[in-house]
Order: structure tokens, then sequence, then C-alpha cells
């Protein structure tokens, strides 16, 4: 349709109807290159619209109010005109008063936008999603009013690189902040309603605070912000509420802050931070009475603490997962006595391998253990009931006899030495294995 310049009354049919598209709910303009002008009757045109998309329409103006009484998703996506109006306060404001029942707002690679007036929003507007808008700043426009009228609750910013500073005047209300690829972000003051905060690839952020006071956050992610060293400060303090932690690829983050992490901590996934598993010592994840699941994943550049009390894990972990931790050893289980779930990977230095301490045990995955050669007779737990080996060329020996009579699944992968001996009807662990429900050889159900 890239001839369109106008759509005009026709488009509406009928004009001696009093409510044109009455049923319509969910309107879409899309690669209409060349249109500039919707001409808007304001006769009770779409009355149930609940959904208008505008997308890679570069031309259009929206200087006129649309009267969308029934609208709650407004989407623009490529189309500079129109975020134009996001602009202007004014304008802005008169689009608004025609949508009474706006709930999200998505803009999209629209580069016109500048800046956003968020002190006029509708106190129906709860979601707004900004993306590929690069000269969007957050800033207080001179004369405009406080942001304290806000109700917005979720908002995402995504590759808007002029944004350098995030600051909670502008989100007061926000319960759930997604801030990702935006490259210049330096500073991150989390507002106190926050409840979950996601901040992704935001590579020069290199302050995370507290705004003020005690917050509601529950769940904190932070992935490649590669610059950032510290967690906010009194955790313990001022997130009280929090219950999952995962820190993806922040290498220069160093340690914990000083009082450890919230006592209320459920989950905690720790992945490609080589400074802070090296620290681990001062970690104290045995105060952490709430801790069910813990996941690591490291680069094997551990070393052994020679004084290791402090890297005691809590009795109530249910799910573990350690990933290339050179130093781990049996030893560092022997307090987990809730254990349920254990998945060991990429495990370089391991021999040989004993959990038979662990009585609540009842799935284990071993993954990646090129030098592990056995696993001795009393190596499993009798709770277990589910074994996964895989990728382990150097095992030649598994504990038949001492086999848990409640194992239900054995998977065994890439154990090239393993495999004729647990051939079907031939090998000589088949007796031992065959009464198991569930047996899988490389992928193969026996």
């Amino acid at each position: 349709m890239h001839g369109i310049t106008e759509v005009t009354e026709e488009f509406y049919g009928c004009l001696s109807s009093k409510k044109p598209f009455n049923c319509l709910e969910n309107l879409v303009f899309e690669d209409m290159a060349e249109w500039k002008q919707w001409h808007v009757l304001g006769s009770g045109e779409f009355p149930i619209l609940e959904q208008l998309k505008i997308k890679n329409c570069p031309e259009l103006s929206l200087e006129t109010p649309i009267q969308l009484s029934c609208l709650k998703r407004f989407k623009v996506v490529g189309s500079s005109k129109v975020g134009v109006v996001f602009d202007d306060a004014q304008l802005f404001r008169s689009q608004l008063e025609g949508m009474r029942q706006i709930e999200e707002l998505y803009i999209r690679d629209c580069n016109s936008v500048t800046s956003f007036p968020f002190s006029i929003l509708p106190t129906t507007l709860k979601t707004i999603r900004i993306s590929r808008c690069k000269k969007l700043k957050l800033e207080v426009p001179v004369g405009e009013m406080s942001y304290c009228n806000m109700f917005i609750e979720d908002l995402t910013l995504k590759e808007c690189d002029c944004i350098d500073d995030i600051s909670p005047e502008f989100l007061p209300t926000a319960r759930t902040l997604n801030v990702s690829n935006c490259h210049n972000l330096t500073r991150f003051l989390i507002p106190t309603a926050t409840e979950s905060l996601h901040i992704w690839n935001c590579e020069n952020v290199e302050i995370l605070s507290v705004a003020c006071g005690e917050t509601q956050m529950t769940s904190l992610s932070i992935q490649g912000c590669r610059k950032l060293k510290w967690l906010p400060e009194r955790m313990q303090e001022l997130l009280p509420s929090l219950k999952e932690l995962y820190l993806y690829n922040c290498p220069e983050m160093e340690s914990f802050p000083e009082g450890g992490l919230p006592f209320n901590l459920q989950f905690l996934v720790i992945s490609a931070c080589k400074k802070l598993v090296n620290g681990r010592k001062e970690w104290h994840l045995q105060r952490l009475p709430c801790l069910t699941q813990l996941s690591i994943y490291h680069d094997g550049s551990d070393e052994e603490i020679v004084d290791g009390e402090n890297w005691e894990l809590p009795s109530s972990i249910q799910t573990l997962t350690i990933n290339n931790v050179k130093t781990l050893s049996s030893q560092h289980l022997k307090s987990l006595t809730s254990l349920s779930e254990l998945e060991l990977y990429d495990h370089h230095e391991l021999h040989s391998l004993g959990l038979w301490h662990l009585t609540s045990l009842q799935s284990l995955e071993i993954r990646n253990f090129p030098n592990l050669q056995s696993l001795p007779e009393s190596a499993l737990p009798s709770s277990l009931s589910q074994l996964i080996i895989m990728h382990c060329p150097n095992l030649q020996s598994l504990p038949v006899k001492g086999m848990p009579s409640s194992l239900s699944d054995l998977s065994i992968s890439n154990c090239p030495l393993l495999k004729p001996l647990l051939k079907f009807d031939k090998g000589e662990y088949w007796p031992n294995i065959v009464q198991f429900p569930t047996i899988k050889i490389d992928g193969e159900c026996m």
C-alpha cells in the first residue's frame, strides 16, 4: 500500500453509519511509506477498538486527536512523525484525552522521540515499553510538574543510548523495571516500590544503589554489567524481601555487600563472575536459612581455601548446580541434608566421587568429567531415583551392586568405556540394571 497518502472519509464506508467499524477490536496500519494524513471523523468510529498498531509509516503525523475511548494498547513502531507526539506535551495530552482506558503503550524505532511527558500520563496506563529510540533522554523538562501522580507499574527501556541515568522520580510507582542494552547508562537508583528489576547488557553501569529507604524488591537480575563492582549496600536492611538474585557476566564484581545477602533469599544464580566466585570465602551463605536453590557457573580459576569454614553451604539447599568450580569436593556438600537435586558440570580434577551421605538426594546429573574414572560401590545414596551421566570419557566402572533400589531412571551417554558393559542382554552390568523402569544409553531407550 505504498501509494496511499491519505486515509479519507471513504475508509469509513457509508457516512450514514453512526458508528463505523462498530465490531473492530484490533487495527493495524503497516508499511505505508507515503501515508501522511489520517482523517478522523470524530463521530464514534471504532467504538470498541482495544488495540491500535502503527508500524513503518514514517510520514504519518497524528496532529488531530484520535477519539478511541476503549483503546487499551497503542503500539508505534518505526513511525518517526507519530513519535513526535510523545515529545509535545500539549499534543500528547490531547491524544490521551481520547484514550480514556489506555493500559499499555509501546514505542519502538522512533528516533524522533527525545523526551517523554511522564507527568501527564493517565492513571489507567500501567505498562510502557520503549525500545530503540536512540535519542530519548530521561530529563525533567523546564516547568514540568511533579511526577508524583504516576501510576506506571511496568516499564521497559531497551536500546536507548542517550539514557545515562535512571532516577526514582521518573518512575516512583514502577513495580517491574526492565532495562537492557542502554550502553551509556552509568547509574541506576532503585525506586522503593520496585519489586522486580532486570538490568541486562548495560556494560557501563558503575553505580547500583537503593534510592532511599526499604524497598519491596523480590527479584534482582543483573547481566552483562561489566563495570559494576558492587551490589547495593546494606542489602539486608534495604532489600529485606529479596528472594531471587541472578548475576551473569559481571567480571568486576568482587564481593557481596558488608553484612551479607538478605536473609529471605531463596534463589541465587552466579555465572561468569570470576572475582566474585574466587572470593567465595566471604560469602557467608551458611547464614541464609531460606536459600533453597544455588547455581554457580565458573571458569575453573578458583583456588583452594585454606580456612574454608566460610564456604559452608546452608542445610536448606534443595537444588544445587555447580559448573567448573575446580576445588569442589564431597566435603563441601556434607551439610546439605535437604538436597534433592544435584547437577555437577565440567569438573576437570575429580577422579572419584562419593555422595552416599546425601540422604535426601533424588536426582543426580554428572556431565563432562574428563578425568572421572570410577564411582565407588558406596557412592550413591539409597534415596536416588534419577541418575544421569554424560561426557565422562574415562569413566570405566559403576557401583552396579550398590545401585539404589529406588532408582527408576538411568541415563548414560558419551561414556565409551561403559557402553560395552551396559549392552542390552549381553553387557556385564546388564543383569544389575535391567530392573530399572527407564534405561537410556546414548539416547536410545533399552
